[in-house]
This record gives structure tokens, C-alpha cells and sequence, in this order.
């Protein structure tokens, strides 16, 4: 009894004095709430640490400097603070998720997944959640063993098939005649005219993955795709793709790779040509919503056909892409195409400029839509008509994709084209096009 007694006082007394520092701060925690409210995360977390003396431990506390740990991207201290509000709180559904989510952003995939489960499977928390408070909860549950089952599987298989429609198969003028400089009027073949079919496709990959270390893996990438047009067969193309890749994670959210790659391309079952390449790259995470980086390729292109049409490759790309309410990329890119036969009217350098948003609409489908704008400079004049081949590449895509079956994705994807050239010369705009794309896929991975 007297020991019960004791007890009984023990916690009266700390009740008692923690209302007290609650009281003696209550300005301080007015502020801090005023932060998170405006959402102000990184201020929030800045002016909890200067709290954390005297009030961690404190339940209220806790919960907002834990919420503006997250806030702010500092996942281990969201870990400390929601650890100690589940521990004063077992039942609080919104420490406990909260809680997980920090272990799931500090790869503590485990411990998410204990917490993620407590959710569910505890009678005073699991029976009083809502609709939706359950299903955030299992499709966090579904992520994360995912991500585990990702990382423990080497192979992994993709399939595809599609359906389309091209109003420009070969790239050909609008025109049905060009004029010479001298005024003959020169009628075009059909094979240089626009000409639109339908077509269907099947592409099947390949992954594996060999781990190295926990910083290191080796990446190898296979696929083989064969698209064909309804009418004109001569166009009919099967692509290969082989390439082989070092990666390796280094300290502060920085990954680095080099590898290796081959792509033949058949035309009509006929090899036409093949690409061999040196790929590099390195991005740099700024946080979990954005990062940036470089890449680029050393290519060696060869025809099988027209060998005066060799050429050399090389390209570098920059990337910026952040995350708020829609994924935002810029991409820049450059490009030196080397004739290596001296045809240098074939040779030319482009720099072109990307933009990328990827937006949720409803539920299980998603879009994104890319504009992109390349300039092409020609090292030395067309020899036909003595001018340079100069041109601007417009291109604008929408992409629309269900995802709302396991493994699985229905895509629309539009496509526009338009290539215009910066001679005024008419016979040159055989070399300018326009070009529209209509294709629906489904896509399998397992």
C-alpha cells in the first residue's frame, strides 16, 4: 500500500512539474506551432532545437518538433522525437505512422515495417482507423516491401506490347515537289513524302544486378524490340540493346557509374546499323525531392549500308530535377556528330533545352508532359544546293499512364514533331518534316 502510495506521488509530482515547464513555455510552443502551421519546416525545426533542453520528453513537444523534424528532411531527429512520443503515447495512431515514415526515410526498412504492421494488426489502433488512414497505411506497408524485395532480387523481366499510329513514318517532307535554284521544278519519289501507317510492337527486357558491396553493383541490361508497320514493311525495324555498368554510391547522397553499351538496329530484317558506347554519369541528391547531375557518351555509330554515313558521337547532358506538388526536370544537352569519312556536310553539333513535369491526376493515373527545343548547326554546307543545313527540332509529348493494376501499366503516350530548317531555299524543305504519334502500350514487370 505505502509503496503504492508512493508511486501514486512519484507521478502526481511529475505530472505536476511538467505542467509547469509546459506552462513556463507556452510562448514558445505558441511560436513553434505558428511555424508548422505556416509550414515553415525548417524554421520549426531550427527553434525546437533550441528547445530540446528543457522540454524533450515533454508530449506535446515531441509531436511538433518530431513533425518538424520530417518537415524539414531531418529524418533521424524525426526518429528521436516520435520514438519518444509513441513511447508516452503506444495508441497515437499519427506518431506511430509518422514514426514509420522517418525509419522508411533513414532506411531502417525493418523497423517501418514492425511499425507500419502495429497499425494494423493492434486492436485499440487498427479497429479505429478510417478508410483512408488504413490505406495510407498499407500502401506505405506495400512500398516498403517492395523496396526490400527490389534490393534482394538480381533479376527482373519487363514485357510490352503496343498499338500505334504514325502520320510520318520516314520522316518525309510535307511537299509534293521542290524548285532549284534555276526554277526546275523537281517532283519528289513517295519514299521522300510524308507517308502514315499503323503499327504494333513487342519489347521484352532483361535486369540483373550483382552486388559488390553495400556501395557498389554491377548493372547488365538487355532488350530486344520489334516494331512493324501495317502497310509499309520496308520500314518494319527490330532493335537490340546489350550494356553493362559499374555503380557505386558514395558518401553524401552522390552515385557515380561507367559502363559499357551496344545497340544494332535492323531495318526490314536487314542490318542497317550499330551503335557501340562508353556511358558515364554522376547526380547528386540535394534531398529527397531534388537532386542534379551529368551524363554523357563517347559512341562509335557504323552502317552496314551506307558506310559514308559513319560517324562519331559525343554528348553530355545536365539535369536539375525537384519534387513539389508535381516532379519538375530541366535537362540541357549537347551533341558533336563526326563524319568519319570527311562528308563533314553530315557533321553537326546541337544543343537543345528540355522541360519535364510529371503530375498525379485521379487516383492510379498519372501524366507528364515534356517540351523540348534542339538547335543543329552543320559543319559545312549541303554540296546539292550549297547551303547549310541548319535546323530548329520542336518537339512537345504527353504521357498518360493507369496504374491501378499489380505490376502492370496502360500508357498513352502523343507525340509531336516539327523540324524546320534555317534556309529560305525551297528546295531545302525536303528536309524539313512534321510528324504526329499515336501509341497505347501495356506493360508487364515481374
Amino acid at each position: 500500500m505505502i509503496k503504492s502510495l508512493t508511486k501514486i506521488t512519484f507521478i502526481w509530482l511529475a505530472f505536476f512539474f511538467s505542467s509547469l515547464a509546459l506552462a513556463s513555455y507556452e510562448a514558445e510552443l505558441k511560436q513553434l506551432k505558428s511555424y508548422l502551421s505556416d509550414k515553415q519546416y525548417i524554421q520549426a525545426y531550427d527553434y525546437s532545437e533550441t528547445l530540446a533542453d528543457d522540454l524533450a520528453g515533454e508530449f506535446a513537444f515531441d509531436f511538433m518538433a518530431g513533425i518538424a523534424a520530417f518537415g524539414a528532411e531531418k529524418y533521424q531527429a524525426a526518429v528521436f522525437a516520435f520514438e519518444r512520443v509513441v513511447i508516452h503515447d503506444p495508441m497515437s495512431y499519427t506518431g506511430r505512422y509518422y514514426l514509420a515514415l522517418s525509419y522508411k526515410a533513414v532506411d531502417n526498412l525493418h523497423g517501418a515495417i514492425v511499425e507500419f504492421e502495429t497499425l494494423l494488426t493492434t486492436r485499440s489502433t487498427g479497429s479505429s482507423l478510417t478508410d483512408e488512414q488504413k490505406a495510407n497505411v498499407v500502401n506505405q506497408l506495400k512500398s516498403v516491401n517492395r523496396i526490400l524485395s527490389e534490393r534482394k532480387r538480381r533479376w527482373s523481366h519487363e514485357i510490352l506490347f503496343g498499338v500505334g499510329s504514325d502520320n510520318n513514318i520516314n520522316s518525309g517532307s510535307s511537299e509534293d515537289e521542290i524548285a532549284l535554284p534555276d526554277g526546275t521544278l523537281i517532283p519528289l519519289f513517295d519514299s521522300s513524302k510524308a507517308t502514315s501507317d499503323g503499327t504494333y510492337q513487342a519489347r521484352y527486357a532483361l535486369k540483373y544486378q550483382q552486388p559488390l558491396s553495400q556501395n557498389q553493383k554491377l548493372l547488365f541490361d538487355f532488350a530486344v524490340q520489334n516494331k512493324h508497320y501495317v502497310s509499309h514493311h520496308e520500314y518494319n525495324r527490330q532493335m537490340l540493346s546489350v550494356s553493362i555498368k559499374y555503380e557505386q554510391q558514395l558518401q553524401e547522397n552522390s552515385t557515380w557509374y561507367l559502363g559499357a553499351s551496344t545497340a544494332p538496329l535492323w531495318f526490314s530484317s536487314e542490318k542497317y546499323r550499330t551503335q557501340n558506347a562508353l556511358n558515364f554519369g554522376w547526380q547528386q541528391a540535394i534531398n529527397t525531392a531534388s537532386n542534379y547531375g551529368v551524363n554523357g557518351l563517347v559512341a562509335d555509330v557504323k552502317h552496314n549500308i551506307y558506310s559514308d554515313l559513319d560517324f562519331e558521337r559525343y554528348q553530355m547532358n545536365a539535369f536539375y530535377r525537384m519534387q513539389a506538388k508535381y516532379q519538375h526536370m530541366f535537362l540541357l544537352n549537347w551533341y558533336q556528330d563526326k563524319n568519319q569519312k570527311g562528308f563533314d556536310h553530315n557533321s553537326r553539333m546541337a544543343v537543345g533545352i528540355s522541360y519535364i513535369v510529371s503530375y498525379p491526376i485521379y487516383q492510379n493515373f498519372t501524366g507528364n508532359t515534356l517540351i523540348k527545343l534542339e538547335k543543329q548547326n552543320y559543319d559545312e554546307p549541303n554540296p546539292l544546293f550549297g547551303v547549310y543545313s541548319d535546323s530548329v527540332l520542336s518537339v512537345v509529348s504527353t504521357e498518360l499512364a493507369y496504374t491501378g493494376f499489380e505490376n502492370q501499366i496502360i500508357q498513352l503516350q502523343l507525340s509531336y514533331q516539327d523540324k524546320r530548317l534555317d534556309s529560305e531555299i525551297s528546295a531545302m524543305k525536303i528536309y524539313e518534316y512534321d510528324r504526329f504519334e499515336a501509341n497505347l502500350t501495356w506493360k508487364y514487370a515481374f
